[in-house]
């Protein structure tokens, strides 16, 4: 719970209250908002859905999910490991750039130091809490997508989640999960027929993701002595030896109910029981319910999507320790997972994603720590992903009229980029569960993106990114040339394919300002290919 904080150390004011404690009431109030709503929906309550536990975790098994009833029946194996950091994490003590003079200046405290971090870029380094992913990144198996948000940012938890959850728009008010929506459509007759096995599993915390515009279908077990009773006789409560009276009338009603909906609990239970995990796991929360995840994954379950978070990154004060030890525990449980899903011979098959409801203040606060702000990075694991940076360092200087870093990638692009390519959707199913059409970026496969820079040679340029950014009509692309030297510059759409060359010529040493002119080129994200002497950088702008 939030407590009193002395006053930011910012100068700008923010119009979004709410969003930083020295907002007082109004930071309370949305705090007491998400709290509250993710307790009832823990217990099961404001919809039809049960949980249970496996080992002392809560666990939803989630029968109404947009498009998992055809990945059930799908020529596919494939699983997706969602992750949820539970508050908003702090992107730029994440993903750090090292080289960047604002980001100093504004964080004199909490700013990461260079050499605490591993090298992702010549700008970018990630905070060596998570060296246990350093391996992943070296060998192609971690994606770094940064700048992730949407158009007009929400900094209250309670109403960003919903947006993250629903993938709708800042000023859409929805109440279902972007996957509840689409298992509805295509499976009119899921009471009917239900499958053998959970279309999705959640272990511990809350989820609005797999909420439909009706149903939400799952299980609670609140304690090993219920897995016990389904264990043994294939229910939770015995139907035997009920008093024929009235009251008996209601105990049976109220027991037929409760069996009922433990519909997938004996198949949960099943696959745990058939299975151990391969290595040892660390003492977390979050290395526990990935360590269940992992005997489900290998005890045959044909769950698609696993759902999983570590709160506490909503990091208003005392951040330093408290951030640093939250990403510790996201290294090394993730790590241990996929080295787990690897010693099983199942590592091509598992797909894993975090996701965080917005980022973190560019500026530390009096409190020692960062307020509400905009987007934050994005990060995929896995044999299947096209690893590397993806998306353009955020713009510190350049900044909406809060002093937040611009979003340039729109996190339903990465949404439907999954959905697509690793789950093999058409375009017509992609365009049901988005409820849009967005475009998708080259995370998964085997080609390697025009976004990412594997490479760190030493470089003949610095590439300063766009201004203006996003844009309308004209930009300039920065340079900066250590010596003389040819440069060619193309853009790209999403698709990989090159839409314009920029320049193809000889520069002198020193800055150039290039400027790109959007043409009849249409709105959405492009990325900007430069290469010169023995170096090859990228960068992503934003046509409005």
């Amino acid at each position: 719970m939030c407590t009193t904080s002395n006053t930011s150390t910012h100068s700008g004011s923010k119009s979004r209250r709410g969003s930083r404690l020295v907002d007082g009431q109004a930071h309370s109030i949305d705090h007491e908002q998400w709290t509250r709503r993710a307790f009832l929906r823990t217990l099961g309550f404001g919809a039809a859905a049960s949980t249970f536990m496996m080992g002392g975790t809560p666990i939803n098994a989630i029968g109404s999910s947009a498009m998992l009833a055809p990945l059930l029946g799908a020529e596919t194996d494939r699983v997706l490991v969602l992750i949820q950091l539970d508050g908003g994490n702090d992107g730029l003590n994440t993903v750090v750039p090292i080289t960047n003079d604002i980001y100093y200046r504004q964080r004199p405290y909490l700013g990461v130091p260079q050499n605490q971090t591993f090298r992702l870029s010549d700008d970018m380094g990630m905070n060596q809490t998570l060296s246990n992913w350093q391996p992943y990144y070296d060998s192609g198996q971690l994606s770094v997508v940064q700048g992730v948000g949407y158009a007009n940012p929400n900094l209250s938890h309670f109403r960003s989640t919903d947006i993250w959850m629903s993938a709708s728009d800042a000023n859409t008010f929805d109440r279902s999960g972007w996957t509840g929506r689409y298992l509805e459509q295509v499976t009119p007759n899921f009471f009917e027929e239900p499958p053998v096995d959970p279309l999705a599993v959640q272990l511990g915390g809350s989820s609005f993701m797999f909420l439909g515009r009706q149903h939400d279908m799952g299980m609670t077990i609140s304690s090993d002595e219920l897995f016990k009773r389904i264990e043994d006789a294939g229910e939770v409560y015995s139907m035997n030896g009920i008093p024929q009276t009235i009251f008996g009338q209601e105990m049976r009603f109220v027991r037929q109910i409760v069996n009922n909906s433990f519909r997938y609990a004996s198949s949960i239970q099943r696959a745990s029981n058939n299975s151990t995990n391969a290595v040892t796991y660390p003492e977390s929360e979050l290395a526990y319910n990935l360590a269940n995840v992992a005997r489900l994954i290998k005890g045959g379950l044909q769950t698609k999507i696993y759902m999983v978070s570590l709160g506490g990154f909503d990091t208003h004060e005392n951040q330093m320790y408290l951030h640093d030890d939250l990403l510790t525990q996201l290294g090394q449980s993730v790590a241990a997972f996929m080295q787990d899903m690897e010693a099983s011979g199942m590592g091509e098959r598992v797909l894993t994603m975090t996701f965080s409801e917005f980022g973190r203040t560019i500026w530390e606060n009096g409190s020692a720590g960062t307020d509400h702000s905009t987007a934050a990075p994005l990060f995929l694991l896995g044999p299947g992903v096209n690893g590397g940076l993806f998306g353009a360092m955020q713009d510190l200087q350049n900044t909406d009229e809060n002093g937040d870093p611009r979003f340039t990638v729109d996190f339903r692009s990465v949404y439907a980029s999954v959905l697509k390519d690793w789950f093999c959707l058409d375009d017509a199913a992609l365009q049901t569960v988005m409820g849009g059409t967005f475009e998708t970026l080259n995370l998964i496969g085997g080609s390697n993106p025009v976004s990412v820079d594997r490479e760190t040679p030493i470089a003949s340029f610095a590439l300063d990114g766009n201004y203006p950014n996003p844009f309308r009509g004209q930009t300039r692309i920065l340079l900066n040339l250590s010596r003389s030297t040819h440069v060619n510059m193309e853009v790209y759409d999403l698709q990989g394919r090159k839409v314009q060359e920029v320049i193809d010529r000889s520069l002198t040493q020193g800055r150039h300002e290039i400027p790109f002119n959007q043409g009849n080129l249409p709105s959405g994200t492009y990325l900007y290919r430069v290469r010169g002497e023995n170096v090859e950088k990228t960068g992503s702008m934003v046509i409005l």
